[in-house]
């Protein structure tokens, strides 16, 4: 978790949680925790300072910004930008991959050139690492206003989270 400053909730919510699994995760095995809240993120500073060094090492770092996939904890923090705002989110204690997703819209949009124009001031590289993989496309499929979006747009209704390549 990186400071955005322009969106003060992702590190005030988006990097707490309330508590983490201490086990391997198994489905239908018993999932043991520690019962203690686990929060952090660097700061801008930190991040300047960590670039700094790895760059006096000849180290390049390129950061990741995942999206539209594994956005449980931003959408924790900005409901607005799931494809069902009226939900309650919480950060998960546990990793994963989750059906929480970034919903198409503009507002999502603005959000992403908001944290991706802070990080380019942070980060020299050439490079930045948007993820893309790990995205389950069951909100869009439940989403009105995506499946609009999908017909507007001519998209295939491709099941295979990791594509894109349906635009025509």
């Amino acid at each position: 978790r990186i400071e955005i400053k322009k969106y003060p909730k992702l590190t005030e919510i988006g990097s707490k949680r309330e508590k983490t699994l201490v086990d391997y995760y198994y489905v239908n095995y018993p999932q043991v925790f520690d019962g203690k809240e686990h929060g952090g993120y660097y700061t801008q500073e930190q991040i300047k300072d960590v670039v700094a060094y790895a760059a006096s090492k000849y180290i390049n770092v390129v950061p990741e910004i995942e999206m539209p996939g594994h956005a449980l904890a931003a959408l924790a923090a900005y409901p607005e930008l799931s494809c069902d705002s009226t939900q309650t989110y919480k950060v998960s204690p546990t990793w994963g991959v989750f059906e929480q997703v970034f919903c198409p819209s503009e507002t999502t949009f603005k959000f992403f050139e908001g944290v991706m124009d802070e990080v380019i001031e942070l980060f020299p590289s050439e490079y930045i690492h948007i993820g893309g993989d790990e995205c389950p496309k069951t909100a869009w499929k439940n989403s009105a206003f995506c499946q609009q979006l999908i017909r507007q747009l001519g998209l295939k209704d491709d099941t295979t989270p990791s594509k894109i390549d349906g635009i025509k």
